[in-house]
């Protein structure tokens, strides 16, 4: 099954499948659990929430040479692989950005605020499914494609993904330091500040907590 490895290509196009089927997850589910439509976008532009890219990226990554192994042992790594993503996301987004997206502070049964024990047992399902149903379909339908092609579209996303993902970083850390009382004469930094004030950062989004350390 050596052509079913996955590829820096697949790896790329894995985030972006991530990152949409993440925001059309969590949007879908605010909406079944409060009964209201909320921004649950993770980037400026874009229905992308980078967080479940790079998990499905992990999860293909780290439980490939498990795929053939029993469910049980499939869904134990899936839940340690997703709880570990989960629980140093939180901790990098924390310490690097000083914001904070979520936090299971005030449920029962959760670590440090970061993880919560039954959304640990969810990766476990979320990663045989992955590694079982979504890797294998996707592979299939990446051969679709003509090289050239693919390869072309692939570098023309990646370069937009970077600069959206690049734009969101410097409009999140001058988030926190305008909250914190930073000001910066930097003409870069003036143009983030006024491009992407406390306004639209809180409108855009709404989840999105500056960490006071």
């Amino acid at each position: 099954m050596k052509e079913n490895k996955p590829t820096i290509t697949d790896f790329i196009w894995l985030f972006i499948l991530g990152c949409v089927l993440g925001f059309i997850l969590e949007t879908g589910w605010y909406y079944i659990k409060h009964g209201v439509w909320i921004n649950k976008q993770g980037l400026l532009y874009g229905p992308f929430k980078p967080i479940y890219g790079f998990g499905l990226d992990v999860i293909v990554l780290g439980m490939y040479k498990f795929r053939e192994h029993k469910l049980w042992v499939k869904f134990i790594i899936g839940v340690l692989l997703g709880s570990l993503f989960e629980y140093f996301g939180s901790l990098f987004q924390e310490y690097i950005f000083g914001t904070a997206t979520w936090s299971y502070a005030s449920f029962n049964y959760n670590i440090g605020g970061r993880i919560y024990i039954p959304y640990c047992l969810a990766w476990g399902v979320i990663a045989v499914l992955c590694i079982d149903y979504i890797y294998p379909w996707f592979k299939k339908k990446a051969h679709i494609a003509p090289k050239i092609m693919k390869e072309a579209v692939t570098i023309i996303v990646t370069v937009l993904m970077l600069i959206d993902m690049g734009l969101t970083i410097l409009a999140t850390v001058r988030y926190s330091a305008r909250a914190k009382g930073d000001t910066s004469n930097n003409v870069v930094l003036k143009f983030i500040d006024k491009t992407y004030n406390d306004s639209y950062m809180k409108k855009k989004f709404p989840k999105l907590r500056v960490v006071e350390k």
